[in-house]
């Protein structure tokens, strides 16, 4: 079933995947068959297109999301998460009796690095049929993930034959992703999806490669090192933020809404990945995937300690 639908027009549309997160913090990853006492425990909401529509929603855009959960206990926290952070659910996709997507997490409390466990649950892939085209076509920008492939390669052509912005989040090469990249403006790849890619190729090969599907820019994430994007004119590279890092999840996720956030913005592609890189290096300075990312006023006040001759205005 569906919620109801709502006139309210929205500025971005997330299309893809939701989940719960659940997470501890270890003091280091433990043996097959011991205990290991938690130092610090959390719950909190998840999924690549999920949190990147959180993050567009606290940078002050209208945001809405379109995937799907069960009717069970997860599947209520995540609708309660989202709701909580006034994104639009209302096109949202609830499935009677099945079980919803589960995520826990490990983190190394000296590193900040994690390790996840996770499941889709028992849910049916989103159905083309199950989006809202009117939503899409009104937006002004889509951010599609890469784990509801044939949802997402819907959802792209619709915003593409109506002038919509499109950003993919591609963190793994999945069967069905590269009919979506003729679609997207902008193709914004893990290192892991670099490497599919362009196998045995460096990071530029991957830029490359990502580029001739017809993209303004391609652009890889690199963690805490930054990113590094490519448009016909050339190659930028774009230092990382160094903070005191609590977790890294999420990180992702962030970077590629805060991304869409600059692009329309109006924003020229150097500024839209500090930009980025700022706001998901706030992210890690707290637990969770959501906890940390910040404001618009965080991130301003942030880069205007560390680049105060750089205008974002």
């Amino acid at each position: 079933m569906m919620n109801k639908k709502s006139p309210i027009s929205v500025d971005v549309v997330g299309v893809g995947y939701t989940a719960v997160d659940c997470y501890g913090f270890i003091p280091h990853l433990p043996d097959l068959n011991s205990k290991l006492e938690m130092t610090d425990f959390g719950i909190q909401g998840g999924g690549p297109a999920a949190t990147a529509v959180v993050t567009m929603s606290r940078l002050g855009l209208k945001a809405a999301f379109i995937g799907k959960m069960g009717d069970d206990l997860l599947g209520e926290l995540m609708l309660k998460g989202l709701r909580e952070e006034n994104v639009n659910v209302d096109h949202v996709r609830i499935e009677h009796g099945r079980d919803s997507q589960f995520a826990f997490i490990m983190i190394d409390s000296g590193s900040a690095d994690r390790t996840i466990l996770w499941t889709r649950g028992t849910l049916s892939p989103l159905h083309p049929s199950e989006l809202d085209e009117e939503m899409i076509r009104a937006s002004k920008g889509l951010l599609i993930d890469s784990l509801e492939p044939c949802a997402a390669f819907a959802a792209a052509r619709i915003a593409k034959e109506s002038g919509v912005t499109v950003v993919i989040d591609a963190g793994t090469l999945r069967e069905g992703i590269e009919d979506i990249l003729p679609f997207c403006d902008y193709i914004v790849a893990s290192e892991l999806f670099a490497s599919q890619i362009s196998p045995g190729g460096t990071v530029v090969d991957a830029l490359e490669a990502m580029l001739r599907y017809g993209a303004e820019a391609s652009v890889v994430t690199l963690g805490e090192r930054g990113c590094v994007a490519m448009t016909d004119s050339g190659i930028l590279e774009i230092d990382g933020f160094k903070v005191r890092s609590v977790d890294t999840t999420g990180a992702g996720d962030v970077f590629h809404g805060a991304f869409l956030v600059g692009v329309l913005r109006g924003w020229d592609l150097n500024r839209v990945c500090i930009f980025a890189n700022a706001v998901a290096a706030l992210k890690c300075t707290k637990p969770g995937g959501r906890t940390g990312i910040p404001d618009m006023k965080n991130v301003m006040d942030f880069l205007g300690e560390r680049m105060p001759d750089l205008s974002f205005s």
